[in-house]
């Protein structure tokens, strides 16, 4: 029988963990939070406490670590573990290196190992290109079917440098430009692309900087929550963590194909509004302008309004009559409507230009 948030209990919660672990040798976060309605957040809380008591150890990082009872006879799995000096650091250079160590192409798929090298190659790149860190950390494991990977740095952090190059008003709006893709602290050199598809083509994916966290997870579907850090779980610099699985038939092509409407480009976008706001509806024009920032580089643009009830007719002008008319040549598709929203867009549509 399901357990049910409305009748577990704080203590009900560890008690559900350790009976997992004394009946399958180990368990994860994703084995409880199946059992119940609690959040990531409070089911880490009821780990921690375990932790400190000496009831439970953890291994590995983030939601690809797994919790067992001390004394349990758990095989550790192949990793590779290293710090290295960013100055001079060539990514393909270093995967090479994770490759000969963990026999990479012998433990994959095909398509997983595509997928590795690419992730992991962009997102070491980005740590030597734009985290103005001496170093960073890079951790790659192979943990029961999936593979894995962290890379640390205690540099500027993300958000914070693409706050500061795109002159924000704070992290959260960085984290709302990382979400279009396309969007470089260093145009010359990069293309903005790697955090938008690394983010894609993972089953797990986390940045956390600062006081921020952005996840995706990709299971049944594609879902993506943004949150604060609690303070004890703060980073300083930026720590991604990337995992899938190892005989994963992902296509990394197919991924790109589906952001692209002509000649191999990346051109097409998909903008979450939930992600962006939480609370109240999108109602001025302001607003509006800030979301479309950047968004004129692509030719096909989706909108989702999923879960939001309501715009504002400024909003709504602004993005499906001012910029639709300013740029005719771009497709502005509107997704998951409600009602109301879906009244407000064909209203904009509508109005005759003054």
């Amino acid at each position: 029988m399901p357990y049910h948030s409305a009748i577990i209990l704080p203590m009900t919660v560890k008690e559900l963990i350790l009976k997992k672990i004394e009946r399958q040798g180990s368990v994860r976060s994703s084995d409880i939070l199946k059992e119940t309605n609690i959040t990531r957040q409070t089911l880490a809380q009821h780990f921690r406490e375990l932790i400190k008591q000496g009831a439970i150890l953890k291994f590995g990082a983030t939601k690809n670590a797994y919790y067992t009872k001390p004394g349990k006879n758990i095989k550790r799995e192949p990793e590779f573990k290293k710090t290295k000096r960013l100055k001079g650091l060539d990514e393909d250079l270093l995967f090479n290196e994770v490759e000969q160590s963990l026999s990479l192409k012998t433990r994959l798929s095909d398509q997983a190992y595509k997928i590795l090298r690419y992730a992991f190659t962009e997102m070491v790149n980005n740590a030597i290109e734009h985290s103005q860190a001496k170093s960073a950390s890079v951790w790659v494991h192979l943990d029961h079917d999936l593979i894995g990977f962290c890379v640390k740095d205690r540099g500027i952090g993300v958000f914070e440098n693409i706050r500061q190059k795109f002159k924000l008003n704070d992290q959260r709006e960085a984290i709302d430009l990382l979400l279009k893709g396309k969007q470089t602290t260093s145009p010359k050199g990069h293309s903005g692309e790697g955090i938008f598809f690394t983010s894609r083509i993972s089953d797990d994916f986390a940045l956390h900087s600062h006081g921020l966290s952005f996840e995706v997870e990709n299971h049944k579907q594609h879902d993506m929550f943004v949150s604060e850090l609690p303070q004890r779980e703060k980073v300083k610099g930026t720590s991604v963590v990337f995992s899938i699985k190892q005989k994963t038939r992902k296509n990394l092509k197919e991924l790109f194909d589906q952001f692209t409407v002509t000649d191999a480009t990346f051109d097409k976008t998909h903008i979450e509004l939930r992600l962006i706001k939480k609370e109240g509806a999108f109602v001025s024009r302001s607003e509006a302008k800030r979301l479309l920032y950047g968004l004129d580089s692509f030719r096909w643009i989706t909108i989702d309004f999923k879960n939001m009830t309501g715009i504002g007719q400024a909003f709504a002008d602004e993005v499906f009559r001012v910029f639709q008319n300013h740029y005719p040549d771009i497709r502005l598709e509107a997704v998951n409507m409600s009602d109301t929203v879906r009244f407000m867009i064909e209203r904009a549509k509508n109005t005759t230009l003054q």
